[in-house]
């Protein structure tokens, strides 16, 4: 019941549609510190829905499409990051990131049909995920974002021009009366 949109770049967010605070989080769907933080300030919008909105990006620490890393790093996590920017496109974003951070870990590939099934996708709609130039290129546009933030890694988050890396400092959160 929580609701969920698209910013006018075209990035998902979920939570309060008037916020007091926007978290924007850079992340990789293989990184456990990305789903630990993300699955935190999901609880935080939870109890505050009218409050704090999330928005995702995209900040994969693999080396096919991220230009800091240098030696193969979290592979698979680009391709992760395409089949969720599909899946906004078709309204299905955060069931599809929800399945995502949760076979991360799995270093065994992942299968597209297993994930359509669900995330309730139409098969026929996302088999070729993979070549939507569209999606890589959003990919491409989170990546070089990232890196004009100076990210050296994940999970990273903006919050009001200021970047912080690793997780949110318990400050920023009491501020607004969202953590004691």
């Amino acid at each position: 019941d929580i609701p969920t949109g698209v910013t006018e770049e075209g990035h998902p967010w979920i939570g309060a549609e008037n916020p007091e605070l926007v978290i924007t989080e850079f992340s990789d769907y293989r990184c456990f510190q990305c789903k630990k933080m993300h699955f935190y300030i999901r609880n935080l919008i939870s109890r505050h829905p009218d409050k704090i909105r999330l928005v995702h990006r995209h900040f994969p620490m693999d080396h096919t499409v991220n230009p800091i890393v240098t030696e193969p790093f979290y592979i698979g996590s680009a391709k992760m990051a395409v089949i969720s920017i599909f899946a906004a496109k078709i309204d299905k974003f955060w069931d599809m990131n929800y399945i995502l951070f949760n076979i991360a870990r799995d270093t065994e590939a992942f299968n597209i049909r297993r994930l359509a099934e669900q995330a309730g996708i139409p098969y026929d709609e996302i088999k070729y995920v993979l070549y939507d130039q569209f999606s890589w290129n959003m990919l491409l546009i989170d990546i070089r974002e990232g890196l004009k933030y100076n990210l050296t890694g994940t999970p990273g988050f903006v919050i009001n021009g200021q970047v912080y890396q690793g997780q949110i400092p318990p400050h920023i959160l009491r501020e607004y009366s969202f953590y004691r």
